[in-house]
């Protein structure tokens, strides 16, 4: 029985149940207009990184690719939450923490937008957070390194007999 695992999974659930309202709390600093504006400019610096695809580490390398902006994106949210000024910043986390957060009223106006495609779209976060989450373990990655190998080595071993 691996304990520090149990533990590791407890502490990961503790945050997925917060994420919402730090995502609230986030977005209503951002629509604050008592934010300064040079700390939302932080934030949409932050965003535009992970939409440009010119990154430190290149997506292409499978989890470090994808690691390095999550890595941004965290440093920067904390950097945008502890310099919001104190008396918005505890307006907001009172506002996350009792539900009356704008975020609420923006989600309900995108599953009116999205429809059924907001359903599937949350439906299928699950799958996805259990299909990939093994690539935490590190024979899980090695695993998965191994086949993506072994699938070039065969398209480009069939690609040479077909040019032969």
């Amino acid at each position: 029985m691996n304990l520090s695992g149990r533990w590791r999974h407890v502490r990961l659930a503790r945050l997925i149940w917060k994420l919402p309202t730090y995502a609230r709390v986030i977005w209503g600093l951002a629509r604050d207009p008592r934010t300064p504006l040079p700390l939302k400019g932080l934030l949409a610096a932050a965003l535009l990184y992970l939409a440009v695809p010119l990154d430190l580490i290149p997506d292409a390398i499978p989890i470090l690719g994808q690691a390095d902006d999550l890595t941004v994106l965290l440093l920067v949210l904390d950097l945008f939450i502890a310099n919001a000024p104190a008396d918005v910043r505890r307006e907001h986390l009172a506002r996350a923490g009792n539900g009356t957060a704008d975020l609420d009223r923006d989600l309900a106006k995108l599953r009116a937008v999205l429809g059924h495609r907001y359903d599937e779209i949350r439906d299928r976060l699950p799958y996805l957070l259990e299909r990939y989450g093994d690539l935490r373990d590190a024979d899980g990655l090695k695993r998965l390194l191994a086949g993506w190998r072994r699938r070039r080595i065969t398209i480009r071993d069939s690609r040479e007999r077909g040019s032969a």
